[in-house]
C-alpha cells in the first residue's frame, strides 16, 4: 500500500476500509455512487475499486481474487496500472477484509466521504499551486478569470448539491414531463379497476398503498396489479416478506391459468390444464419480473436490492408486499420505524429513481394503519380493501362483488366521502380480483 506523509490529503485507511467493505458486502457500493476510481490516491486501490464497480454493475456479487483479476486483465488501462497487484496480494486483501470491513451503510458512507474529501483537498491544492505560479509570473496579464476558472472547476466537480435554478428555467421542462406522463387519458399507469383510476394512477415518484386487515387479500391484490403491469410490458421488482418465490409462483400460475390454487399445488388437474400451465410459464419468461423473498429485511437490504435490480435489469415499478410494524412479526424487526421505511421507499427509491411504487400495509381491528400518522404523511395514497357485509352484498347485488375499495387518503386527487366505495369481486380460490359492476348509492328519504 502507498504511504503518504499527509493523512489529510491521502486517507489510506479510509481507502482500505472502502475496498475491504465492498469485498464483503458489494451492495454497499450503491451508497457511494459519487465515489470514482480517480478519487483514490493509491493506484492499486483505484484499479481494485474500478474492478468491483464493474462486477457489481454486471450483477456479480462474488468479489474474489479470480473475478477481480479477470476484470483488471480485460482492460488495457487497468492492466498497465495494476501490474503490482498479484494474485497473492489479492488473496491477502480478501483475507484482511474479514476483520477490516464495515458492515453498515452509515459506516461505509463515512469512509467513502473521507476518500472523496481527501481527493477534493488534493485536487484543490494542486489547482492552488497552479494559481501560485500564475500569480508569481510577470508574463501573466488579466489572470483573475483564469484563477477563478481553476478554483470554480474544482468546487463544481466536488459540489455536494446541484445548482438551484430559477423557476422560469425549469417550467418548460416540467410541462413537458407532465405531457409525457399522460397515458391512456391518465396521468400515470392505470389500475385494472377503471373506477379507481378516477382517483389515482401509478405515477412516477409516488407510492400507493393498499391497506387491509389480516387475510383480507392484500398480497393477492398486489399480485393482480403486478400481472396487469407485466401485460403492459413494465419491468417490476417484487419484494416479498410473506411468500417464498416457490409459493409466489404457485399463486401467479393459479391466477394466470384460472386453475384453483389447491388443485394446482396438489397436482389435481388434467393434461389440458397442464398445457395451460406450460403456456403461462413460457409467457412469464418473456416478462421483466424479479421476485425477491426477504422474510427479514431492513432499510439497507430493501434499498440495495432495488438498486441492484435497477442497475442490472432495468426497473419501471417497485412493489413491496408488505410493510409491517415491529409488533406484527419478524419482517421488519430490524427496522422499527414503519413510517420511516415507507418514507425511504417513497423518496429514496420512487423519488430518486423516478418510478412508481405500490405496496400494502396491515390495518388494525379498528380499521386504522399501524403508525398511521407517519404512514399517511409519507405515502401518496392509501386505498383500503374491505369485505362487504352480507347486507351490503344484498343491497348492491351480487354483480357488484364482495369487496370494496375506499380511497381514504389521497395527495394527488379525490378521496371517498363516508359511505362511498368502489365495487370489486374477490375470488381467493383462484387468486383473483376482478372489476365489478358499480352499485347505485342508496339515497335516504
Amino acid at each position: 500500500m502507498y504511504i503518504a506523509d499527509n493523512e489529510v490529503l491521502y486517507n489510506i485507511n479510509s481507502e482500505a476500509g472502502v475496498i475491504t467493505s465492498l469485498i464483503q458486502k458489494p451492495d454497499l457500493i450503491y451508497y457511494s455512487e459519487n465515489l470514482l476510481p480517480l478519487h483514490f490516491s493509491d493506484p492499486s486501490n483505484q484499479c481494485i475499486y474500478a474492478a468491483i464497480q464493474d462486477l457489481t454493475e454486471r450483477g456479480i456479487k462474488n468479489i474474489d481474487p479470480y473475478n477481480i483479476s479477470e476484470i483488471l486483465n480485460s482492460s488495457e488501462k487497468y492492466r498497465r496500472l495494476s501490474q503490482d497487484i498479484t494474485v497473492d496480494k489479492l488473496y491477502e486483501l480478501v483475507e484482511m477484509s474479514t476483520c477490516l470491513a464495515r458492515h453498515t451503510a452509515e459506516e461505509y458512507k463515512m469512509l467513502a466521504d473521507n476518500v472523496i474529501e481527501a481527493a477534493f483537498r488534493r485536487t484543490l491544492l494542486q489547482r492552488l499551486r497552479e494559481c501560485e505560479k500564475i500569480c508569481t509570473s510577470r508574463d501573466r496579464q488579466d489572470f483573475e478569470q483564469e484563477i477563478y476558472e481553476k478554483i470554480d472547476g474544482v468546487m463544481t466537480e466536488y459540489a455536494s448539491a446541484e445548482d438551484i435554478p430559477e423557476y422560469k428555467d425549469v417550467v418548460d421542462y416540467c410541462w413537458q414531463e407532465i405531457v409525457e406522463r399522460q397515458q391512456e387519458g391518465y396521468a400515470g399507469i392505470p389500475f385494472p379497476f377503471e373506477p379507481l383510476n378516477d382517483f389515482v394512477t401509478l405515477e412516477r415518484g409516488e407510492l400507493i398503498l393498499f391497506g387491509a386487515g389480516p387475510k383480507e387479500g392484500k398480497s393477492i391484490m398486489l399480485l393482480n396489479c403486478a400481472v396487469d403491469l407485466l401485460k403492459k410490458d413494465k419491468a417490476i421488482v417484487y419484494l416479498d416478506s410473506e411468500l417464498s418465490t416457490r409459493l409466489f409462483t404457485a399463486r401467479l400460475i393459479s391466477h394466470l391459468t384460472g386453475i384453483r390454487y389447491r388443485d394446482l399445488t396438489s397436482g389435481n388437474y388434467d393434461e389440458a390444464a397442464a398445457e395451460k400451465i406450460q403456456q403461462q410459464l413460457d409467457w412469464i419468461k418473456t416478462r421483466k419480473l424479479t421476485h425477491i423473498y426477504l422474510p427479514i429485511f431492513d432499510k439497507q437490504a430493501v434499498y440495495t436490492a432495488i438498486r441492484r435490480v435497477g442497475h442490472t435489469q432495468g426497473l419501471d415499478v417497485v412493489i413491496v408486499d408488505y410493510f409491517k410494524g415491529a409488533d406484527e412479526g419478524d419482517a421488519f424487526d430490524t427496522y422499527r420505524d414503519l413510517g420511516g421505511m415507507v418514507n425511504m421507499i417513497k423518496n429514496q427509491v420512487c423519488g430518486a429513481l423516478n418510478i412508481p411504487g405500490l405496496g400494502a400495509v396491515q390495518t388494525t381491528d379498528s380499521g386504522k394503519v399501524a403508525d398511521s400518522k407517519r404512514i399517511v404523511r409519507n405515502a401518496s395514497t392509501i386505498v383500503f380493501i374491505q369485505s362487504k357485509t352480507q347486507e351490503e352484498i344484498e343491497a348492491d347485488g351480487e354483480a357488484c362483488g364482495n369487496k370494496k375499495l375506499v380511497v381514504a387518503y389521497n395527495r394527488n386527487g379525490m378521496q371517498h366521502a363516508k359511505g362511498e366505495y368502489i365495487d370489486v369481486r374477490f375470488d381467493g380460490d383462484h387468486i383473483l380480483y376482478e372489476a365489478a359492476q358499480q352499485h347505485i348509492p342508496q339515497t335516504p328519504f
